[in-house]
């Protein structure tokens, strides 16, 4: 058994710095009002705030020299932009050229609304990032990337989202799997909040954003049931994830689900940052590391 590290971070979301900038004060106050720290700004196009987190994050990593990294989700603010692409492809990209990336796909980089995948968008995140659920090996670990967002909106995608499920319950039952020291599972959207049954009308502390339904952040009940059911019967005790913007942390019958602040724009109180993950003498642990 070897002792590792990774990095798990979500959220880079190029472009979102500047689409935040220049709104009026009444649409600021929309935002805070449900619980979401946008600040004033002065009006500003480009990627230059995500670059400068980009570039001090890999400095660090350097410096952690991880054994791999997991992006989960939300890469870009918008998945057909070419220029927040290339940063993307010019920052971490280039970074995975000698330490392995692993691509997680988010609302924004698959969702031709910025939510609600179809066959072009589906075709377009796979031609850009490789497969959007999949499983790779680590020492004696298994991890487990899902797409998150077929199991929040699949309906112009119903069968990709059945043969998702399908993909997960033969990974999960699999001797590889059972046979791991541990079997870890990252995806964009967290699965809950505080618990497995909770309801998909959301929480006070944590409304959906303006505009949007009840229940935003987390996967719907409909669809997380079967999947956490899953996990448990693997043994599966932590689920990484993003979409938040900050960090928190839930845990219900022994499967943690840990969201990251993101490295981009965050709309919690914790600053922008990452998370380091230590596998050492069987045990995993983590913390954020605030930029």
């Amino acid at each position: 058994m070897t002792n590792f590290k990774f990095i798990q971070m979500a959220d880079p979301q190029v472009g979102m710095f500047a689409r935040f900038s220049g709104l009026e004060p009444s649409e600021i106050s929309r935002f805070q009002e449900r619980m979401m720290n946008v600040k004033s700004a002065p009006s500003f196009s480009g990627v230059e705030p995500e670059r400068e987190n980009l570039t001090a994050a890999l400095q660090q990593f350097e410096e952690i020299d991880p054994a791999f990294v997991v992006v989960c989700g939300d890469m870009v603010n918008e998945f057909d932009d070419k220029d927040q692409l290339a940063l993307i492809r010019n920052t971490l990209g280039k970074y995975g050229e000698t330490t392995p990336i692993h691509w997680v796909p988010g609302n924004h980089d698959i969702g031709v609304d910025n939510l609600t995948p179809d066959r072009d968008s589906v075709a377009a995140y796979r031609s850009e990032f490789g497969h959007d659920y999949y499983t790779f090996k680590y020492d004696e670990s298994k991890f487990i990337v899902l797409n998150s967002v077929l199991l929040d909106r699949p309906e112009n995608v119903p069968d990709e989202h059945l043969r998702q499920m399908d993909f997960l319950g033969d990974t999960l039952r699999s001797r590889d799997s059972r046979d791991s020291e541990h079997v870890v599972a990252f995806m964009h959207h967290p699965l809950f909040l505080r618990n497995a049954e909770e309801s998909d009308s959301g929480y006070d502390w944590a409304p959906s954003p303006p505009s949007q339904p009840s229940g935003y952040w987390t996967v719907p009940l409909e669809r997380r049931s079967p999947v956490v059911k899953l996990l448990r019967e693997a043994r599966v005790k932590t689920v990484f994830a993003g979409h938040m913007h900050r960090n928190h942390i839930a845990s219900d019958n022994g499967l943690d689900v840990v969201v990251t602040s993101a490295l981009g724009y965050p709309l919690g109180d914790d600053p922008s940052g990452y998370r380091v993950v230590d596998v050492s003498g069987g045990a995993l642990s983590h913390r954020f590391v605030a930029l």
